[in-house]
């Protein structure tokens, strides 16, 4: 079943292999194939190719190259929220670098 998922994974990279998006702040191409392998290998986590054109969009000068984007993905992902009050009903927030929504599957 595992290797279901990362067949399925590894196929979207590829398909989305001539995706580039130009870093404003740096002026320099981001591979958004890069940032979506860089993570999958640091938190077996794919981002959407949209959430990563989002997040280089954002000119964040910390997130100028495409292992520190998919660092930020991967820590945004697996914090864990505090501990507050008890309710009765579970809110879930999504997990956001920059303001974008991390959108994508684990693999």
């Amino acid at each position: 079943m595992k290797r279901i998922f990362l067949a399925a994974a590894l196929a979207a990279v590829t398909a989305l292999a001539g995706c580039q998006t130009i870093n404003p702040l740096t002026g320099d191409t981001i591979q958004v194939t890069d940032v979506q392998s860089a993570a999958v290998a640091a938190c077996s986590f794919l981002p959407t190719a949209e959430t990563v054109a989002a997040i280089i969009k954002t000119d964040d000068a910390k997130l100028a190259t495409a292992t520190a984007i998919a660092e930020a993905i991967c820590h945004a992902i697996t914090v864990k929220p505090s501990s507050g009050a008890v309710t009765l009903f579970s809110i879930t927030t999504v997990p956001k670098v920059n303001g974008v929504p991390i959108k994508g599957s684990r693999v």
